[in-house]
């Protein structure tokens, strides 16, 4: 007969074992998620630079929302579409967007960033701006990741 002792570190030693295997697939979810967020980014740059209004529509939910600064929200991927395609057309050259951080659950992840925007006005030198966002993603029925919630904010201008 196994004492209490005995049946306590067996519980302690399963329930150990079970937690260890349910962080490490957890791992492994935001390992596959980060590598989709990346190279989503990646397309949503190549797109921005072409002004694909199309394209960024698309990497967008249907019911998606953005959150400009200093700007009222933005409902839907087409409108939100046309609003990078504004941004575009109004000088903003390039949007090369780096993820720092990625958390995981189930078929939604969020994501922190730095965006750097190359932004040129017509007659007038290149200049840079930086900006951090964050993004609620969702998974797809496809297993694609789309954007559903995007909002970011200016950082202050370095010398």
């Amino acid at each position: 007969m196994l004492s209490t002792r005995a049946v306590v570190l067996f519980g302690l030693i399963a329930i150990s074992s079970t937690a260890c295997a349910g962080s490490k697939a957890n791992d492994e979810g935001i390992r596959d998620a980060r590598a989709a967020i990346e190279a989503a980014n990646a397309k949503f740059s190549e797109a921005f630079a072409r002004g694909d209004a199309k394209a960024l529509s698309a990497m967008y939910t249907s019911d998606a929302i953005a959150f400009p600064p200093d700007s009222e929200m933005i409902r839907g991927n087409g409108a939100i579409g046309e609003f990078w395609k504004a941004q575009r057309d109004g000088g903003v050259q390039s949007a090369a967007l780096t993820t720092i951080d990625v958390g995981r659950s189930g078929d939604v992840a969020h994501e922190v960033g730095n965006v750097s925007l190359t932004i040129q006005s017509a007659g007038k030198e290149p200049t840079t701006a930086m900006a951090k966002y964050v993004v609620v993603w969702k998974r797809q029925v496809d297993g694609s990741w789309k954007l559903h919630r995007d909002i970011w904010n200016s950082l202050p201008a370095t010398k």
